[in-house]
């Protein structure tokens, strides 16, 4: 199929880039119902269905002081990556965090203490996953403690031997992030990436997933909608579906947790409201969410130096809440920095130490933190 023929002109480009924004308002942004609904109908134990409703209890009820375990890990195997793309600290060299690969040990201490209650464990954040030497070996390791794992790529750096491995580890999902569809498009942010060769290497994984008679991975192409790419939606969708994708999805751009100038980045990277003035607003995506934050219940982040993150969302070592190295689960879970950082979201709660969360404003909060903490640094120090 020729790209350029089902690429559209520039007044349905108009028509596409507000219905897109239409649609993006509509997606619920933080989850993948089908995708989770498939790793509770695979993976589910009596201990693991008897701690997600106490999970989803305690968040609905939110308690400051939890007695459920996160049954979505977030594990990340290595912070650094080949691409550079402009709104990600990795890409920008703002993580605050030294770029490193996860050892075996800190992975392993993870995924054992997690395992009896997880669900699903990620294996991706803010690096490209495959370039970890043993990243397969993780895959396998996860799978063997019947947990499902996903992960995502940019998938630039693959062999015959990597697309290989990718079926045959027992992976469940992967992301393919590619975000344009002609190589104007998806060079502007996926710098020093090549997107004949991604998408050469796609065909070569779905061939092969065929040949080996294998239903894994299921393949998800990732599309960020920017500015610069909105009308090579629908193309790029037909496109996904000729090749044999599983499926296709669009999400908006994510800034940066702790963006010097986030108001600039909005007008340089989104789809702006309305096209027919330049001078008009980007498009913010994203309302607060009235509900507590739910990746205080339900989520662990671990980086590659064993530091625990909040979220996935953070960044930069300065904003851990533990160190899993040093350090078991449940001295973590219920620390100081959680409990004050669960408590923003109860009314009367007791806001006891300051932590990247006091200046989060995704979730609805019932209690501000002190007037102190607030002035409080909780940016990221570039080291």
């Amino acid at each position: 199929m020729a790209i350029e023929s089902i690429l559209p002109t520039t007044r349905q480009r108009h028509r596409l880039d507000n219905s897109i924004l239409r649609l993006l308002r509509r997606i619920p942004q933080f989850t993948r119902t089908s995708r989770h609904f498939w790793s509770l109908v695979k993976h589910s134990t009596p201990r693991k269905i008897a701690n997600l409703l106490l999970v989803e209890a305690e968040y609905r009820l939110r308690r400051t002081q939890v007695r459920g375990r996160p049954y979505i890990i977030i594990v990340d195997p290595l912070n650094v990556c080949n691409l550079r793309c402009p709104l990600c600290p990795t890409g920008t060299d703002d993580l605050g965090r030294k770029g490193q690969k996860m050892s075996w040990e800190v992975f392993q201490k993870t995924i054992d203490e997690m395992a009896p209650y997880a669900y699903e464990v990620n294996l991706h954040n803010w690096g490209e996953s495959l370039l970890h030497p043993n990243i397969f070996e993780m895959i396998a390791y996860v799978a063997s403690k019947n947990i499902a794992t996903n992960m995502s790529t940019n998938f630039n750096l693959v062999t015959d031997k990597k697309i290989d491995q990718l079926i045959n580890s027992g992976l469940e999902y992967l992301i393919l992030s590619i975000d344009g569809i002609s190589s104007e498009t998806y060079d502007k942010y996926r710098v020093r990436g090549n997107l004949d060769k991604v998408l050469a290497n796609v065909k070569k994984l779905i061939q092969r997933r065929r040949e080996l008679h294998s239903s894994t991975p299921y393949l998800e192409w990732q599309f960020i909608v920017f500015k610069h790419n909105a009308h090579e939606v629908e193309a790029a969708r037909e496109l996904a579906m000729s090749m044999g994708v599983d499926r296709f999805r669009i999400i908006p751009p994510g800034l940066p947790f702790t963006a010097k100038d986030p108001e600039q980045l909005r007008r340089e990277w989104f789809v702006p409201k309305t096209n027919d003035k330049q001078e008009e607003e980007p498009e913010t995506f994203r309302e607060e969410i009235s509900g507590p934050c739910f990746y205080l219940y339900r989520s662990f982040t671990t980086n590659p130096d064993g530091g625990t993150a909040p979220c996935c969302i953070v960044y930069g070592k300065d904003n851990d809440f533990g160190d899993i190295k040093t350090q078991n689960f449940h001295d973590i879970w219920n620390n100081e920095k959680y409990l004050s950082a669960r408590s923003q979201y109860r009314d009367n709660g007791k806001v006891t130490t300051p932590t990247i969360c006091d200046g989060c404003t995704i979730f609805k909060k019932r209690t501000q933190p002190p007037s102190k903490f607030l002035n409080t640094e909780i940016t990221v120090k570039i080291q």
